[in-house]
């Protein structure tokens, strides 16, 4: 590598050779000076050498993995569940509630491929309360360990996105009518993933 600061530094030196010896007083200011400038020199230098380094290092192969590490699931069968709190009216209530949203998630799938054309969005948000949803979803997580429910509470994540989705791939323009096929497509993509997570939530309370 190539410093400017080390060659001036250099040049310092050889023209402070060259000039007639100072008085104590400006000889200290010199040195005190010069200490500065080597400090600062060194420091540059530090700097650059860490920057160079890590701009040739190659990038991590496990790059853009690392957000995966650590997250554990664990299957149904596995699942350690408070037999007492699933046994709670507000836990059963919760759970009856579940099977009814998936219920209805069918039988609105059956109505849509029956009629490609008929407008979903009232019907999704009439059946499906966001705000309701999710605190029968939390109610019926409650029963399991915490392990158990990291898992659980990621398909609950998945199931509120699949309605969001639902909704915005079943949406006509305005002056729409019609559903082009592609958008039929999209449709019975997201209720098809709305019926599988609902599935592997209630998967656990076989």
């Amino acid at each position: 590598f190539f410093f400017p600061e080390i060659d001036m530094l250099s040049l310092v030196s050889c023209s402070l050779a060259l000039t007639p010896t100072p008085t104590p007083l400006a000889q200290n200011q010199q040195q005190g000076l010069a200490r500065q400038d080597l400090a600062h020199c060194t420091s540059r230098r530090a700097v650059l050498s860490s920057a160079f380094a890590l701009s040739v290092l190659p990038a991590p192969s496990f790059a853009g993995y690392v957000t995966s590490l650590g997250i554990e699931t664990t299957k149904p069968q596995d699942a350690e569940k408070d037999d007492e709190l699933l046994a709670t009216d507000e836990v059963q209530k919760g759970l009856s509630a579940v099977k009814a949203y998936r219920q209805t998630a069918s039988k609105l799938a059956s109505q849509f491929e029956a009629d490609p054309n008929m407008p979903l969005i009232p019907a999704l948000r009439k059946e499906f309360d966001f705000s309701k949803l999710r605190t029968d979803l939390n109610v019926v997580t409650t029963v399991f360990d915490d392990t158990t429910q990291g898992t659980t509470d990621r398909v609950i994540r998945a199931i509120l996105y699949d309605l969001t989705e639902l909704e915005t791939a079943s949406r006509l323009k305005k002056g729409e009518t019609e559903r082009t096929p592609k958008k039929i497509a999209n449709v019975n993509k997201w209720f098809g993933k709305l019926d599988k997570d609902f599935d592997d939530l209630l998967a656990y309370y076989k």
